[in-house]
């Protein structure tokens, strides 16, 4: 009985987030909200919105794990700088954090590009950006008005790239055009 009260709880919540959702099988399938034909097919107006959505979707994957592979990249080959300057905010084992934290977003950004265990990339993306925002950016301790507002102009960014990351996280998977499947 509880059993199946969960289940009826857990269809009813799916419904209610993905009303064309066919809760009769073991594999759920979100269909889009677009108009249906008679026949209960997508009308050609439905199909040309999905591809400007499949579009929509591996271009921003492209740009968003794109800046993190290559700032992750980056911090591998500016190891010495990126280390000199976790030194100068006070970070515990410099080195160590910034070859740790290039590794991070590397993985994150390549999981991502590639729609390849996006959750977990997303996941480490996220991990990293809270992990380093308070430490490097700490415009709450900045006297100085121009360095203050650098560095909160970056905590916020860092912030909003925390957001998408989440956004990212909550897609629904299989993504479009993942490696491993088209």
């Amino acid at each position: 009985m509880s059993q199946n009260y969960g289940r009826l709880i857990e269809d009813v919540y799916i419904a209610e987030l993905y009303p064309a959702t066919d809760l009769s099988s073991d594999q759920a399938m979100v269909r889009s909200g677009a108009p249906m034909d008679t026949s209960g097919e997508p009308t050609k107006s439905s199909r040309v919105t999905r591809t400007i959505e499949k579009a929509a979707h591996v271009t921003g994957r492209a740009i968003y794990g794109g800046y993190f592979l290559y700032n992750g990249i980056n911090h591998l080959l500016k190891r010495k700088m990126m280390t000199e300057y976790a030194r100068s905010k006070g970070v515990p084992a410099p080195e160590a954090a910034v070859v740790a934290s290039g590794l991070m977003i590397i993985a994150g950004g390549a999981s991502v590009v590639l729609g390849l265990r996006p959750k977990l990339g997303a996941g480490l993306i996220t991990g990293f950006l809270l992990g380093v925002s308070p430490q490097m950016h700490a415009f709450w301790k900045e006297e100085e008005p121009q360095q203050r507002m650098q560095e909160m102009v970056n905590f916020t960014k860092n912030m909003a790239l925390v957001g998408a990351s989440l956004f990212a996280a909550a897609q629904p998977e299989p993504w479009p055009m993942r490696v491993g499947g088209m």
